[in-house]
């Protein structure tokens, strides 16, 4: 049996998958690897066009029917979450602000925790810095490895949205992105996938700078430093089962989005 699965090019994701893709280990199934941004994978998911997706948290809600999220793969940040940058302190409620996309984690948790109703321009993520360099948005929600290279283009940090979360969630880890299996491939199979997933994230994180080497061929800088830096960030214990922790911290990201009126009520399902 074959599963598509389709990921992110993103180094953290190519890090957990590197081992069961390229045959490190031995896995139960075969898997063929789809690549795309996250934006492209959310809005693909309400199609269910592949048998695994990366997904953000905020997008799952619009699928969770056909889809349930896997409680291996998910990118929680322990004491860090999106920034919010600019050239200079901005006004949320007049500022237009880049978002990587409506579909995002970032995006819902900026309307939730920095301002509802500010004008949001969706782009790509890797291109919302260069956006408030030159002016064209007067700040940006910056995700991925652009937060660790915003202050070498001038940029200054205006937001954190981790501390709002924080204020809001205790020590919960902020939710970010996960991966979503389709309910339809039945209990067996979504077992075993479950397995190899985990096996895949235990041998890159055996094996950092052999996994983070590969993960190297889809990164956007090519400095194996950097990048290892924001694997480092991203996984961790929680990758390879985000359990209760995860699910508390889960409940509270829908909780307060639905009491905003930001997302409909809906049943979460995770395997």
């Amino acid at each position: 049996m074959k599963l598509t699965v389709a990921h992110t090019p993103d180094p953290d994701d190519a890090f957990m998958f590197y081992a069961m893709i390229t045959g490190k280990i031995k896995t139960s199934m075969e898997y063929e690897q789809i690549i795309k941004d996250i934006e492209t994978l959310n809005d693909e998911a309400e199609t269910a066009l592949y048998d695994v997706t990366a997904i953000s948290a905020n997008a799952y809600a619009g699928v969770h029917e056909t889809y349930a999220l896997t409680r291996s793969g998910a990118s929680f940040g322990l004491t860090y979450g999106p920034l919010v940058v600019a050239k200079s302190e901005v006004d949320f409620k007049k500022a237009v602000v880049g978002s990587p996309g409506h579909g995002t984690s970032a995006h819902l948790l900026f309307r939730m925790f920095v301002e509802k109703d500010a004008n949001l321009e969706p782009m790509r993520f890797d291109l919302i810095p260069d956006a408030v360099v030159k002016g064209d948005i007067e700040a940006g929600i910056i995700i991925h490895d652009e937060q660790l290279t915003f202050q070498d283009k001038g940029l200054i940090k205006v937001a954190a949205i981790y501390d709002r979360w924080k204020a809001y969630a205790g020590d919960l880890p902020i939710p970010l992105g996960f991966n979503a299996i389709r309910k339809s491939l039945g209990k067996e199979v979504i077992k075993n996938y479950i397995t190899d997933f985990e096996n895949s994230i235990k041998y890159a994180l055996e094996h950092v700078e052999e996994a983070a080497t590969y993960a190297m061929k889809y990164a956007r800088y090519k400095d194996l430093e950097l990048e290892t830096k924001f694997i480092k960030m991203y996984v961790n214990d929680l990758s390879i089962d985000f359990g209760d922790k995860g699910r508390k911290a889960l409940d509270m990201y829908y909780k307060r989005a639905i009491s905003m009126g930001l997302l409909p009520e809906f049943k979460m399902e995770i395997v």
